[in-house]
């Protein structure tokens, strides 16, 4: 799945991570939007910009998991509203324009964009769904969307079974609930806690969710360090408690293996096990945790201590003069 051989180029952030035929659309769109001078409103042949968008989408089949990654790629463009709309305009009967549309729009908010509109959200993905019933992204937007709302439980249950019926372990779902079950937000850290339970204790190796429980343990961190005075303090011993460092051993263990990490998304779970590892001041595990990622990074979590791409390529170059010395034959 990437590249097993050593490499000391410095990291790079990039959305798509590596699923190459993503990247070639996004260089596609690049260039179509620079021939249209930045303008997209002014676009006349609104079919040759959503068609490679269109292709990506419907290239995976149901491979829901490599789809969920390529509409969400898609959703987080500049352009992507801009985009969805020209798509929709083209093509009003498309479940996919109707997705893009309804997860840009739902990005730009949650990014703080004061001009955007959810008032059709809902509409979009109910549409959505009834062109594609077997498709679990209409209902992971509604989860999305639900949440932005700070929806109740009795709302958000109902779709949260949606989706599980359709991709029980889709992994864009699972973590909008562990947000949505947060203290931060609808929940608290013991709901916190049931919820990464239940996934764990049915979840099969290697599955999309398998960073779930990492996540979690990472968000407890934080959320230590922002109390302040005494627990803050001592959030650091965070990674030693035995339950932490076991759930760090496991992924040291087996996300770096070939072959047991399989979704789209891998490569930003391997991101956020470097990431800990720092933390954890276990440098010599990160090390190979950084090879396994081909330097590919991903803003989250680097984004938490600054900007990512200098924090990944400073805790790149300290890993890589902490790494293990390799055998000599």
């Amino acid at each position: 799945m990437w590249p097993r051989k050593r490499s000391q180029r410095p990291p790079r952030l990039q959305a798509e991570l590596d699923d190459g035929p993503l990247t070639r659309v996004l260089t596609h769109l690049e260039a179509q939007i620079a021939a249209q001078g930045n303008n997209l409103a002014e676009c006349n042949d609104r079919g040759a910009l959503s068609y490679p968008i269109e292709q990506a989408l419907r290239d995976p089949g149901e491979d829901w998991d490599r789809r969920m990654h390529r509409l969400l790629v898609f959703s987080t463009l500049p352009d992507a509203h801009v985009l969805a709309g020209h798509w929709r305009s083209w093509s009003p009967a498309s479940a996919d324009a109707m997705l893009l549309q309804a997860f840009a729009d739902i990005a730009r908010a949650r990014a703080g964009d004061a001009s955007s509109d959810l008032s059709a959200t809902v509409s979009l993905c109910r549409d959505a769904a009834e062109v594609a019933p077997t498709d679990p992204a209409p209902w992971v937007a509604l989860l999305s969307y639900y949440r932005l709302l700070r929806a109740p439980w009795t709302q958000v249950h109902p779709i949260w079974t949606a989706v599980k019926t359709r991709d029980p372990w889709n992994r864009e779902a699972h973590w909008q609930m562990l947000h949505y079950v947060s203290p931060e937000e609808c929940g608290s850290n013991a709901l916190t806690v049931q919820f990464t339970d239940s996934v764990v204790v049915s979840e099969p190796a290697g599955s999309p969710v398998a960073a779930l429980s990492l996540a979690a343990s990472l968000n407890r961190y934080r959320r230590a360090l922002a109390a302040g005075g005494i627990t803050a303090l001592t959030a650091r011993r965070h990674w030693d408690q035995p339950h932490e460092r076991a759930l760090v051993d496991k992924a040291v263990a087996t996300w770096t293996q070939p072959g047991f990490l399989r979704h789209a998304a891998a490569l930003a779970d391997l991101n956020l096990l470097a990431y800990v590892l720092t933390k954890a001041t276990r440098l010599q595990d990160a090390w190979p945790v950084f090879e396994a990622t081909a330097a590919i990074a991903t803003s989250w979590p680097w984004e938490l201590d600054g900007d990512p791409l200098r924090e990944v390529r400073e805790w790149h170059s300290r890993a890589f003069r902490n790494r293990n010395p390799r055998p000599t034959r």
